[in-house]
């Protein structure tokens, strides 16, 4: 039977149909492609500093690669922004532990703010140091309710910066202040699901800016009595949440010189480096620093009695870390 359509409508009909099946892949070609992750790369060891005081120190580290941690005052200061221009990391610290309040953030966290009400101490008054006493940071305590205010407050404030330290955030206290024995069943269990929640808000608000965090506190596998746990498989050492640790003037020996660091738990929850952890020696001699580079689990180490300054002792490469909010 003769077709009823005119030629030339059915011509454009054609058309149409043509070109609603090349729309797709034009607009695919046309969109803007998703930024790929960066490559990271621990694999070799370098010198890193902490400076908590004078940020003088770290003008030597204003290198790509390079890893500086700041203090509870000196991180807006132009030496840390030129690390940042330069391709370095800086970390802020900050310690949601303890109930020391000296800095703004920590101020901010500690004291009544535009973050919430004031903080209060862990029922029993339980001191930690001679810095302060230990912050209730039970889950839905008002520091865990303020943290994340903290943190979005530091990167709006400091676009120069790749992350944090989170200092003490362990599943167990080591305090001298306090007995873990002592502190009891319920107080144990409350302090590791405590320490696991400010970890989530740290990768959370991490994640979101494309940034990374340390811990500098254990989490060993085992029992919550005697060590604490890692996270999430307690019985396995390490915290997925964190990006890496810090071994803080300890001995290489088998466990902080290789079976600690090594774990293959760390940093399997980033999305900034997605399983490749980032640990950091903080050695008392350079015996000790050589020792924990040669372990192949530290990507930084130094040589560091008081966190003032520390030696170049190596040269700097691309680790592929951030070095600036990449996310506002």
């Amino acid at each position: 039977m003769p077709s009823t359509t005119p030629s030339g409508t059915r011509a454009r009909t054609w058309l149409v149909r043509a070109l609603l099946l090349a729309l797709p892949g034009a607009l695919l070609a046309a969109a803007p492609a998703a930024p790929a992750a960066a490559e990271v790369d621990n694999s070799f060891t370098q010198p890193a500093l902490v400076a908590y005081g004078n940020p003088g120190a770290a003008a030597p580290y204003a290198e790509r690669g390079a890893l500086v941690i700041a203090g509870r005052e000196n991180y807006g200061s132009a030496a840390m922004k030129r690390v940042s221009r330069r391709g370095g990391t800086v970390l802020v610290y900050l310690d949601a532990v303890i109930d020391n309040d000296h800095g703004r953030y920590h101020a901010m966290l500690n004291r009544r703010s535009v973050c919430g009400p004031a903080t209060r101490a862990w029922p029993g008054d339980w001191r930690a140091n001679s810095y302060g006493r230990l912050n209730d940071f039970r889950p839905g305590s008002v520091v865990q309710r303020k943290l994340g205010c903290v943190l979005r407050r530091i990167v709006a404030e400091n676009p120069h910066i790749a992350g944090f330290l989170a200092d003490d955030l362990g599943s167990r206290s080591w305090f001298r202040g306090f007995s873990w024995d002592a502190f009891g069943a319920r107080n144990r269990q409350a302090y590791r699901a405590g320490a696991i929640a400010a970890a989530k808000t740290f990768r959370r608000v991490a994640d979101r800016h494309g940034l990374v965090f340390l811990v500098n506190g254990t989490w060993e596998g085992g029992s919550v009595h005697s060590k604490g746990g890692g996270y999430p498989t307690a019985s396995a050492s390490g915290n997925a949440l964190a990006d890496g640790t810090i071994a803080e003037h300890h001995r290489p020996d088998a466990f902080w010189g290789r079976t600690y660091p090594c774990a293959r738990q760390w940093a399997n929850a980033s999305s900034v480096t997605r399983g490749t952890q980032f640990n950091f020696a903080i050695a008392s001699t350079d015996a000790d620093r050589r020792a924990f580079a040669r372990s192949g689990c530290y990507a930084f180490a130094a040589t560091q009695t008081t966190y003032e300054r520390a030696r170049v002792w190596g040269r700097f490469r691309p680790t592929g870390l951030p070095h600036r909010v990449t996310r506002p």
